[in-house]
């Protein structure tokens, strides 16, 4: 299925029935796309996440930084709505709804699912990787401007992400890869417009009750990364600069 694999499936009381919670978090932390498949008694869906969040040990969780809502509490909506949410292998999911407006609501919630099934793609390779100071780690700045003269489909997976808002980087250690969408070179060094981005609290784990900022970001091969932060429903957005390491991944697939 286009390299999509089951990676792990847990029914509705959280027990693991297929694959392993340790596996999914390991090709979550080097990139790996993830989405995952719930059913209720009246439906069935299937998430497709554009961000995701790999941590320490066996924290993972797919992040999507856009759901469109059509409806409000059963009730048609005259404006959109968007909701921001998170999902892990815990039973509940963060849910903020961002309405038109400027108002937002913290809609999370535990939620008996029938069955969780977590597919995951692992078809990323690292090209480079710097510190946040834009210092060579691993890989060839070189090699990753050719990909972006070929074309070629690139994530950035930044570290210590979340607690983006307030510069705090003391939480626990993790990365966060989120989706590109305009790979620029520019003296001698790679950028690129992101999705939106969604920065929570530094801890784990962590709810939206914690702390929530979207962002709109641009990270670069420098280690800068210069972005507008807001936290739903107290519009502006404020301007920041910040520093993170950094690593730049091709897709060999897909």
């Amino acid at each position: 299925m286009d390299g999509w694999e089951l990676a792990l499936e847990q029914q509705a009381d959280l027990k693991v029935t297929i694959g392993s919670v340790a596996d999914v978090a390991e090709k979550v932390r080097r990139g790996a796309d993830l989405r995952v498949y719930m059913t209720t008694e009246k439906y069935e869906e299937t998430i497709y996440f554009q961000q995701t969040y790999a941590g320490e040990s066996q924290a993972f969780a797919g992040l999507m930084s856009h759901h469109h809502g059509y409806v409000h509490h059963g009730q048609q909506v005259e404006q959109p709505n968007c909701s921001i949410f998170k999902y892990d292998m815990s039973g509940a999911f963060s849910q903020m709804k961002w309405l038109w407006g400027d108002v937002a609501l913290d809609e999370s919630a535990t939620y008996g699912y029938g069955v969780y099934r977590w597919f995951v793609n692992d078809r990323w390779r690292l090209v480079y990787e710097h510190d946040k100071d834009g210092n060579r780690l691993r890989g060839d700045l070189d090699e990753l401007k050719d990909h972006v003269r070929q074309g070629r489909t690139i994530q950035v997976g930044i570290r210590q992400l979340f607690g983006l808002a307030d510069n705090d980087s003391d939480g626990p250690e993790h990365i966060s890869y989120v989706t590109t969408m305009q790979p620029v070179i520019r003296d001698g060094h790679v950028e690129s417009n992101c999705d939106l981005v969604v920065v929570g609290a530094p801890q784990w784990p962590t709810t939206w009750a914690d702390g929530l900022h979207i962002g709109m970001l641009l990270p670069s091969t420098t280690g800068e990364i210069v972005g507008f932060l807001v936290e739903p429903g107290n519009l502006p957005f404020t301007r920041s600069v910040r520093r993170r390491a950094m690593c730049w991944m091709v897709a060999e697939k897909g």
